[in-house]
């Protein structure tokens, strides 16, 4: 039915003990069961992807199914409408998937031992852009692993305008500013979750002195062939990110089109094996 969330794919890890939970959205048009088995089973060497987390539980929810204006409206799997990903305008539905996604975290939390930072939460294309905005949006704890995989920030122009306005970048060396700067900064960074929230349809929270994202890293990755979601997009997001203070670490892939690699999930396994090393036992 429209508008509804399909039912949860959950994959047990495939060792005990139980290490992170990696939630991921697959992209417009997509669904969890034609996205995961291949992700999966990607060979990415002498193992698949699956193979190289062994301790890893997924989780694969599915978007709703609604009319896609970016495609004559036709009726299709999407965390959210708008005529094009990145523009400013003719967004729609995204504050129901940033909800759906944010009760799925606070669920895995709960499965974790309460652990926030052993949930990493990722996505494909339109997947990529939603795990993006829920996880600066998440009140939660500290999320583990924010990871975005041929996608794209929504906003991404007009909320770096926001941060290049105030001309702070405000991150890991913070106490060069002055505390008046340091004010202003943080100010910034509430400006672009404000106008984040306004875009989801989100109530507005009181303004925080401590944002909680800074502390989880960022792996994002992207095709230079990419056709659908072109680099430059990519790379805007990267910058955003860094602009809040995230620390992100960056990949592109020559000759790649708008999809993953074995290269690609390669690296990602290293990054979530290098971050999240104490929480995720390999082997």
């Amino acid at each position: 039915m429209t508008g509804q969330f399909p039912p949860l794919i959950t994959i047990p890890p495939l060792k005990t003990p139980h290490g992170i939970t990696v939630i991921f959205l697959h992209g417009r048009g997509f669904n969890a069961q034609k996205f995961h088995g291949s992700l999966l089973r990607t060979d990415i060497g002498n193992r698949t992807f699956q193979e190289a987390l062994p301790h890893a539980r997924f989780v694969f929810p599915t978007a709703p199914l609604s009319r896609a204006t970016k495609y004559r409206r036709i009726l299709m799997h999407q965390w959210y409408d708008g005529t094009g990903d990145w523009e400013p305008e003719a967004r729609g539905g995204m504050q129901p998937s940033i909800e759906h996604i944010h009760g799925l975290i606070r669920s895995e939390i709960e499965v974790a031992d309460n652990d926030s930072k052993r949930i990493v939460l990722a996505g494909f294309s339109q997947g990529a852009a939603m795990a993006f905005v829920s996880s600066l949006l998440w009140d939660g704890g500290p999320l583990g692993a924010v990871v975005g995989l041929c996608g794209f920030m929504p906003l991404a122009s007009h909320l770096l305008n926001i941060l290049d306005d105030d001309s702070i970048e405000f991150g890991a060396d913070d106490d060069v500013f002055e505390p008046s700067q340091c004010a202003d900064a943080r100010m910034s960074h509430q400006k672009v979750l404000d106008e984040l929230r306004e875009e989801a349809e989100l109530p507005g929270t009181q303004q925080t002195s401590h944002f909680r994202f800074p502390s989880t890293p960022v792996f994002i990755g992207h095709g230079s062939a990419d056709r659908e979601v072109v680099a430059q997009h990519a790379s805007q997001a990267g910058l955003l990110l860094q602009k809040l203070g995230l620390d992100v670490d960056f990949h592109t892939y020559e000759g790649l089109g708008h999809w993953y690699s074995a290269s690609m999930l390669k690296d990602l396994v290293q990054f979530l094996a290098t971050q999240l090393k104490v929480q995720q036992p390999l082997g």
